[in-house]
């Protein structure tokens, strides 16, 4: 670690002595060379404007501040203009031209016109470029008005369109490979950094300050990650009171078999609806013990956990996902409404956002699928085998999947309650509720807007703050937790309420330690005791976030490696394959549906991939289509259903680590298992789903109840038992078996 640090030091400062060969004196001087200039122009009457950085935008994709470019893919270039005064100069030319340069060549020239109704502009277009050849290309800008001139240029680093696949490409050969996905996603970064930069030094210093540094800085990533801390912590607490090991012993009637344990999981799955993080988190940790008293691997809870959270939560009208839905739909609706004259389609985002619930068929499908594959007690593929193993085995620990411990053997819990505590239910469902309770208040608080008496409840849901009311719904659910234990005390293998004359012993015991009479241990042990002392309480605090720091690493690389995607330019890939000319308007819902599984499977974001969607596909769709509502609303449900699609199968997906994390089963069998899933509803859902009713051969209704009918086809003919006398496994992994058998 030292020797790395000092590294990364020595090349941070070779780095800087190279490109800031002024001393700290020499740069004084040139700033104060630079206000006399000002200074002396603007007492000649005349203007000065400095140059200060430029921008690229992605003409076809229309992205602004690319960071790198795409052979023969053109650019605009804005330049930030800072002047050096305020007022508009009557006796001026008043006009102010922009070169632009790549590799030090003119190769277009824009003018703007001051005018004197106006402020001085900030920035400027300078005009389009673009480059032929991979390399390093220097991006330069010069502006002239009167006769001041000021100069500024950049470089940028170019490759062909499919290059911005390699990292991806290695991501996921190295997770197949060395079964270590931080290994994957950091390789994935830097080689992603070093397209971006052009050299192995910069690279390196770029993944670690640029992308893992903003990861981690990033605000909204800062929420979840506190979120997710205190949520283990919540979770640890609990745990050391004997609530978790309280309610598998209540359940253990209920719940006998595998099935009734993964049906209890995907009624707890879809009761949360009101977040996918919250679901995730709060199911995987609650249901565990259960499924794993009841002989359910961990692959299974967690597609259980991950694949019911998202698809419920991004369809239900009151959930923390409405409100960034509806205002990505209102901001296509309103330049549709700006570009024509009598559009076809409802001016309401949240109306809308109704219309394309139906046609959400990926999201359907999955929550059709789930309870067809549980109740008919069948799997198919990896997962197949991963309940096999469990069920022969008769394991009731979690299987082959259970996540390790740093050091590679088993993850074993720190935080059991103590051998006299009694363990009891209540103290995990009370705080449980407690949770939900709070985060589903919080949502409405944040959402609410007293100056607004006609604010309905879908409009406080859409405006609500979900990281906000995550944050503070878990602490407070923390600090609830620990109080209600406090009120608790144990004594010979029973719990005691509110006993006020025991706080009154315990008082005068306190008096009289000071008062220098001590108890024997035979008359301490005799007292009743707290359930959890306010020392426990904290240390099991800490074990529990301290359980799934490994995680937080693995969903910080996550992060960075789908800014790097973005970065290198994957989205604009993707975009300019889904508006290329020529292609049938009935196909882009399912165009739009696969382009943005692609775009969630490679950056691990399903909110991100809709931010990239929207603006590249609704506008371009509603004018092939010629203003085709159901085309329109087919192209929304499938750019956002198709997110959700991509971040199942991805293993860098933020909900795809958080389920594995909380159900405690390692990200790549988890990722494995759940994929082959995802991939088979996905496939009905272009089959049944967006082709038919694209197409217009069947109606909305026709399109789900078939879809209804091949979930259940599905998880019962092609699949087979976890147990059978004959030990056969699905069609499709005897078909694999067959074709690989030496």
């Amino acid at each position: 670690m030292i020797l790395s640090t000092l590294i990364t030091g020595l090349l941070a400062a070779s780095a800087y002595a190279k490109e800031s060969p002024l001393s700290h004196r020499d740069h004084a001087k040139q700033l104060h060379s630079k206000n006399a200039e000002f200074r002396s122009l603007q007492e000649a009457d005349s203007y000065f404007a400095e140059v200060t950085g430029i921008s690229l935008t992605d003409v076809e994709m229309k992205i602004p501040d690319i960071v790198s470019i795409h052979n023969g893919k053109e650019f605009e270039v804005a330049a930030s203009l800072l002047w050096g005064q305020e007022v508009y100069i009557s006796t001026s030319s008043n006009l102010v031209t922009c070169e632009l340069t790549v590799d030090g060549v003119v190769v277009d020239t824009t003018s703007l016109e001051l005018s004197e109704s106006r402020a001085l502009p900030a920035a400027m277009n300078c005009g389009v470029g673009t480059v032929t050849s991979s390399g390093a290309h220097d991006i330069g800008v010069v502006v002239k008005i009167d006769e001041s001139e000021s100069s500024y240029s950049e470089t940028y680093y170019s490759f062909s369109g499919g290059a911005s696949f390699i990292p991806l490409i290695v991501i996921l050969i190295l997770a197949a490979t060395t079964q270590m996905v931080e290994l994957s996603l950091g390789s994935g970064i830097f080689i992603g950094s070093c397209m971006i930069t052009g050299s192995l030094t910069a690279g390196f210093r770029t993944m670690l300050d640029t992308y893992l540094l903003e990861a981690l800085a990033d605000e909204d990533h800062a929420f979840v990650m506190l979120f997710i801390l205190f949520m283990s912590g919540l979770v640890g607490i609990i745990e050391k009171s004997g609530g978790l090991l309280g309610i598998t012993e209540a359940f253990r009637g209920f719940v006998k078999t595998p099935k009734s344990a993964q049906l209890v999981s995907f009624t707890a799955g879809c009761l949360i609806f009101f977040d996918d993080y919250s679901n995730c988190l709060i199911a995987g940790n609650s249901m565990r013990p259960l499924s794993d008293l009841a002989g359910v691997s961990r692959e299974k809870l967690a597609f259980i956990v991950d694949a019911t959270a998202a698809p419920i939560a991004s369809i239900s009208p009151v959930s923390a996902w409405v409100g960034f839905e509806i205002d990505l739909i209102q901001q296509e609706l309103n330049r549709i409404y700006e570009l024509y004259d009598e559009p076809t389609v409802g001016d309401s985002g949240f109306g809308v956002f109704l219309k394309t619930i139906p046609y959400r068929y990926y999201c359907i499908f999955m929550l059709f699928f789930m309870p067809s594959v549980i109740i008919s007690g069948r799997d198919s593929g990896p997962m197949l085998v991963a309940e096999r193993l469990n069920r022969v085995y008769g394991r009731h620990d979690g299987g082959e999947g259970k996540m390790l411990a740093v050091d590679g053997e088993v993850l074993v819990s720190h935080n059991e309650p103590e051998p006299d505590t009694p363990c009891r239910w209540w103290n995990m469902a009370f705080p449980i509720i407690m949770l939900v309770v709070y985060i589903f208040y919080l949502l409405v608080y944040t959402g609410s807007d007293p100056s607004n008496p006609d604010q309905t409840f879908l409009n406080i849901m859409e405006g609500s703050d979900s990281y906000s009311a995550l944050l503070w719904g878990t602490m407070a659910g923390a600090l609830t937790a620990t109080a209600f234990f406090f009120l608790q005390e144990k004594h010979e293998g029973k719990i005691i309420w509110f006993n006020f004359r025991g706080y009154f012993n315990k008082a005068v015991r306190i008096i009289n330690s000071f008062r220098g009479i001590e108890e024997t241990p035979e008359e301490a042990a005799s007292h009743p005791k707290a359930l959890i002392t306010y020392d426990v309480a904290m240390s099991s605090f800490m074990i529990g976030m301290e359980k799934i720091f490994t995680s937080l690493c693995t969903l910080i690389l996550a992060w960075a490696s789908g800014q790097i995607m973005q970065a290198i330019g994957l989205n604009r890939v993707f975009g300019s394959i889904i508006t290329s000319p020529g292609l049938n308007p009935e196909m882009l819902p399912t165009l739009s549906f696969f382009i943005s599984i692609l775009i969630a499977f490679a950056t691990g974001t399903s909110w991100g991939t809709m931010t990239i969607m929207f603006p590249l596909i609704v506008v371009p769709s509603y004018e092939a289509s010629g203003g085709d509502p159901n085309i329109v609303y087919g192209v929304i449900a499938g750019i956002l259903a198709g997110a959700v699609a991509g971040d199942h199968a991805s293993p860098i997906s933020d909900t795809t680590i958080l389920g594995a994390m909380a159900s405690e089963c390692k990200l790549l069998n988890h990722v494995k298992t759940q994929a082959p899933y995802a991939f088979i509803v996905a496939l009905w859902s272009i089959l049944v789903g967006t082709i038919p009713s694209g197409m217009g051969t069947f109606n909305n209704g026709v399109c789900i109840a078939l879809g209804f009918f091949a979930m259940v086809f599905m998880a019962v003919i092609p699949a087979a038992a976890p147990l059978n006398a004959s030990g056969r496994y699905d069609i499709f992994t005897e078909l694999y078996l067959m074709i690989t058998k030496d």
